[in-house]
């Protein structure tokens, strides 16, 4: 299983989703702080999203067709079968502040 890689996302295969799971609707996966756009699952029955836990971790769960990601200024990428994936908001570290923070997308 490989990682992959959306704008500001990265999407990485797991074993298993917590089991304090919420289901989320409409199938975005997370929202544009800046642009307003989303990213979302294109085929709505070709998986689910979950959020878990008190970082709100995000969880999509694929079919067994696969499933592709969308979002308005990026390329669309497929996600494989049978998979879960736990996706990650990329980070910078700014030294100048020694802080590091999510990327805006």
């Amino acid at each position: 299983m490989k990682l992959i890689r959306q704008g500001d996302l990265m999407f990485v295969p797991v074993s298993s989703i917590p089991e304090d799971r919420k289901r989320r609707e409409l199938g975005i996966i997370m929202e544009g702080e800046v642009t307003g756009h989303h990213h979302r699952i294109a085929e709505m029955d070709a998986a689910e999203v979950f959020e878990s836990g008190w970082r709100n971790d995000v969880f999509v769960q694929v079919g067994e067709k696969g499933v592709s990601i969308i979002h308005e200024e990026h390329h669309a990428v497929t996600l494989e079968p049978n998979t879960t994936y736990q996706v990650s908001r990329a980070r910078e570290f700014d030294y100048l502040t020694a802080v590091t923070r999510p990327v805006a997308d």
